[in-house]
Parts: C-alpha cells; sequence; structure tokens
C-alpha cells in the first residue's frame, strides 16, 4: 500500500512538472474565447474593447479557465499570430509577435537611493505596467526616489495642452502627470503611455503629431505613444546633457531604464533629482540608467 501511495504522488509531481514545462518561454494572454470562425485551427481571445488576438491552437502551450467564459492561455514565444485594434487609416501599422515587449516586466529588487511612490492615489506604489501584461509591482528601499503626484483626488485640474516654440521645462511635464491618458483609456501596461501624455499635455505636441520616433500609438483619439523604447529614441534627439547615474541636485531628467538578460521593452519615467521623486507607473533602480536632460 506505501508502495502504490509512493507511485501515485510521484504521478502527482511528474504531471506538474510537465505542466510547468509547457509554461516555459510562452507569454500568458487573458480575454473571453472562442473559435476564429476565419481562420481554421485558431482561437480568438477578446482582450478587451480595443483589442482582439488569434494564435493557432498549436502554438498554445496551456490554458486556464478563469470562470465566465474568460480563460488564460499561454502561447510560445515568438508565434506568430493575429491582433485586431483600432486604427487610423493612412498610419505605419507595426507587425505583431509573440515577444518581449508583450511580456511584463519581473519585479525591481530596488537599491538604496532609488526613487519611491508618495503622496500619489492609493495602490500607486506598486503600479507597475507594460502594453499588454501588468507587471509584479516593485519593492520599496529606504532612501529610494519617492513618488510625486502634480495631482491628486478626483477634482484635480489639468492645465491644456499650450504650443511653445521653446521646449517646456521636464519641470512643466511633472506638473501635468496624472497617472493616466486624456482620452481614459488603459493598458496593462502604460509607462510609455502615461508619461507621453504628460509630455503632450506640456507643451510637446511634436509627439502627438506625425513622428519618425513613435512607431506605436493607443487606439483612442488620443493617439499616445505608448512604447518606451520609442520615448527612448526620442529622448536622445532632445538631450544636451546625459548621465547613467541618478545623482541629487541635478535638476529633472528624462529616464530610459533598461536590462535586456530581464526584459527587452524598458521603462521610462521621469525624475526629479533635487527632491529624489519620480513621476511615472514605477522605478527599477536595479536597471541600467539612460538619463536625458535639456
Amino acid at each position: 500500500m506505501a508502495e502504490n501511495i509512493m507511485k501515485g504522488q510521484q504521478n502527482d509531481l511528474s504531471s506538474l512538472m510537465e505542466r510547468a514545462s509547457k509554461r516555459d518561454s510562452t507569454v500568458a494572454f487573458e480575454g473571453y474565447s472562442r473559435d476564429d470562425g476565419n481562420i481554421p485551427g485558431n482561437i480568438l481571445i477578446v482582450e478587451s474593447g480595443d483589442c482582439v488576438y488569434s494564435f493557432a491552437k498549436s502554438d498554445i502551450m496551456d490554458r486556464e479557465s478563469l470562470g465566465e467564459d474568460r480563460i488564460r492561455v499561454h502561447v510560445r514565444e515568438g508565434a506568430t499570430a493575429f491582433r485586431l485594434g483600432r486604427m487610423r487609416a493612412g498610419e505605419p501599422q507595426d507587425a505583431f509577435m509573440v515577444a518581449m515587449e508583450n511580456i511584463a516586466p519581473p519585479t525591481s529588487p530596488g537599491m538604496p537611493g532609488d526613487p519611491t511612490p508618495a503622496n500619489g492615489p492609493a495602490g500607486l506604489a506598486t503600479a507597475e505596467a507594460m502594453e499588454h501584461m501588468a507587471p509584479p509591482p516593485a519593492i520599496y528601499v529606504p532612501g529610494a526616489p519617492r513618488y510625486a503626484a502634480a495631482s491628486e483626488g478626483p477634482t484635480a485640474q489639468v492645465a491644456p495642452a499650450q504650443p511653445r516654440v521653446l521646449a517646456p521645462a521636464l519641470s512643466t511635464v511633472g506638473s501635468h502627470w496624472t497617472h493616466s491618458c486624456i482620452a481614459g483609456d488603459a493598458f496593462a501596461n502604460n509607462c510609455a503611455h502615461f508619461l507621453s501624455d504628460a509630455f503632450i499635455r506640456a507643451g510637446y505636441t511634436e509627439l502627438s503629431a506625425s513622428n519618425p520616433h513613435i512607431k506605436a500609438r493607443c487606439y483612442t483619439y488620443a493617439r499616445r505613444p505608448i512604447r518606451a523604447r520609442n520615448m527612448w529614441s526620442w529622448f536622445k534627439t532632445k538631450a544636451v546633457r546625459t548621465s547613467n547615474t541618478p545623482t541629487p541636485n541635478t535638476g529633472w531628467w528624462a529616464v530610459f531604464q533598461l536590462d535586456e538578460s530581464v526584459y527587452w521593452g524598458g521603462h521610462v519615467v521621469l525624475f526629479d533629482s533635487d527632491t529624489c521623486t519620480y513621476y511615472g507607473t514605477g522605478w527599477h533602480g536595479t536597471w541600467h540608467q539612460y538619463m536625458y536632460q535639456w
């Protein structure tokens, strides 16, 4: 009898290990599902009213039922898929592939001296998001920069965007940070989405117009840039000073944070070194820092 129990436990463990191995090198997507009537052998995942995916069933390595006809599928990384979303006629459209830019970054372990959220809405301190999947929360370390919300509460007033000849000060961008998009939409990943919104509100209208650095935008009328690497490319064209180390009392910086061995997509944030605070959806102090000032 003891031998049968041991065999049963071994089988259970083998089953769990086999299931876990199916999720190696996969990307998770959630939504309402049904068979794709247009592409035989594919399944539709309706993530939101703005985004629908079609995956080949052969690329789905595992799936879970979430109830109410919702499922979570684990798709083989690198698999080619179809994505249906809102678009604007005449604008170039990017091909979609299940890859690192659609995978949420891991929790940042944090370092002494890192910025941390403060004075923001409840729950904002642990908000860290990317375009299609929400990341785990960043870890607070004493001495790190604090989160600084320029506007708080439901009655906070936001100044309208004002066209300017000279580039607005980066501090002005901070004053327009609202942790949102003016159109009210949101992805699971919003670091570039919400930061570009603050830049445009502050007067950087070049980001709302056709721009060679911006390859993807949100699907609403606001058309805010949504990719951190696109914003990084734009930062580099604006910069008159650069740094790789956050240093106190050196003014405001636009920052791109990256560790490709962990997360290819990177992260963008605005940093006020004079008060050791940041404006953005999170802070990855253990990643490489690419800082730009103008």
